[in-house]
């Protein structure tokens, strides 16, 4: 898969783009947990409501976007798989959702992702408006699809 995808620099910073055409439902990066963070970071991913991860290259690189062509999807490596929720052309961006692995977002107070569905502001999964949450369906973080903060039963970090 690593000649699926390649990384260049963007008005973002880096991104990553597919080098071939990539069907819906297709898995596009698989992301591996490289480390548990002992708190959330600009460049982590929530994985519940008191664990966040970094992942390895690229998964870590993908952009968001309020528009994404890739879900999410928890993997057996304690990252996320990038799976395509849309038929995704050769030399197109592959962006996420922050919002479907974060349940509070305070990092980026204004998107910049360009879309014409740009939302403004990314307030994570908490503030997603219904019809945007059955839109992502299963492709969320697994999480996000159980319970609310004030009751989860948290797991230990080891």
């Amino acid at each position: 898969m690593d000649f699926d995808i390649f990384v260049k620099v963007t008005n973002k910073g880096r991104g990553v783009f597919a080098s071939r055409c990539f069907r819906q439902g297709e898995t596009v990066v698989i992301g591996k947990r490289v480390k548990i963070l002992p708190e959330r970071t600009m460049h982590s991913f929530q994985m519940d409501f008191d664990l966040h991860i970094e992942l390895d290259e690229p998964g870590r690189l993908i952009n968001h976007s309020c528009s994404p062509n890739t879900g999410v999807r928890n993997n057996k490596f304690g990252g996320y798989d990038f799976v395509a929720l849309v038929d995704i052309p050769a030399g197109t961006e592959i962006t996420w959702d922050y919002a479907t692995t974060e349940y509070s977002i305070i990092a980026f107070p204004k998107c910049i992702c360009g879309s014409p569905q740009c939302r403004l502001n990314i307030r994570g999964f908490k503030s997603l408006p219904v019809q945007i949450k059955k839109k992502y369906g299963e492709f969320i973080a697994d999480y996000l699809k159980l319970t609310s903060p004030e009751t989860a039963t948290r797991w230990p970090i080891k």
